[in-house]
């Protein structure tokens, strides 16, 4: 699970979004298909300079907070924007 989306980046206007943890570990569930809402584009959130250490396959893991891409799709924009 991530946090709610509350905080917008103040460059690209993207909700800023970070894992939720309990007691220091991911909080996770598994739910039914039929709960999800809809799918949405993580862009990890960096700084000036990206991390060497992240590569495709393990960006997702390694960053601590992420970008919701509202323009990944029409129905996504639509329903992120103010």
């Amino acid at each position: 699970w991530f946090t709610l989306l509350c905080r917008r980046d103040p460059i690209s206007g993207h909700f800023i979004v970070s894992r939720l943890t309990r007691n220091h570990r991911r909080n996770a569930s598994v739910i039914s298909v039929d709960q999800i809402a809809r799918p949405c584009h993580l862009q990890a959130q960096c700084g000036r300079k990206i991390s060497s250490d992240w590569s495709a396959n393990n960006v997702l893991e390694m960053a601590s907070t992420f970008l919701i891409n509202s323009y990944i799709d029409l129905d996504t924009f639509v329903a992120l924007r103010d």
